[in-house]
């Protein structure tokens, strides 16, 4: 089993941001975690041939984005960022059996979740207040999308094909 793991402290970090440079890893049965606790988070992360495999980026506080891949079947995409300036795009193509999940709590939230040809998938998001947004398309079959969005000026749009 491969692990990759980062942590990432701001307090720790010089310039007073974390930010984790963008990810590749390949192969089966393979776990990418990222946790960033402070002010300026960035993270990016990438697996391919990834099967079984999964990615779980944390994000606690300030001004939050991330990005994520992912390409293979029976894998997982985790992401939660909690308080600040959020937004998420995690893709997920060419699998099945798959799942994401969002979770991002309160003030600019946004997400933008694609997940192509990946039947019998899940996608879930969970938004708490202020902007939200949303976005899912989904291209499969058997596939589940399940959106809430709780405070302030919600939007969601979501497509199976």
């Amino acid at each position: 089993m491969k692990f990759f793991k980062v942590a990432a402290l701001a307090a720790m970090v010089v310039s007073g941001s974390a930010l984790a440079a963008p990810f590749h890893q390949y192969g089966e049965d393979s776990s990418l975690k990222i946790y960033q606790y402070g002010t300026s988070n960035n993270a990016n992360a990438l697996q391919s041939d990834a099967y079984h495999s999964t990615t779980e980026i944390k994000q606690r506080g300030s001004n939050h984005v991330a990005d994520t891949g992912q390409g293979s079947d029976n894998s997982f995409i985790k992401l939660t960022q909690n308080g600040h300036g959020q937004t998420a795009s995690i893709d997920q193509w060419g699998g099945s059996d798959s799942g994401v999940t969002v979770n991002q709590d309160g003030f600019r939230n946004n997400a933008t979740v694609n997940q192509w040809s990946s039947r019998n998938s899940a996608t879930t998001v969970n938004q708490d207040g202020h902007l939200n947004n949303a976005t899912v398309n989904q291209s499969a079959s058997s596939s589940q999308v399940y959106v809430t969005q709780v405070g302030a000026f919600n939007t969601a749009n979501a497509a199976q094909h």
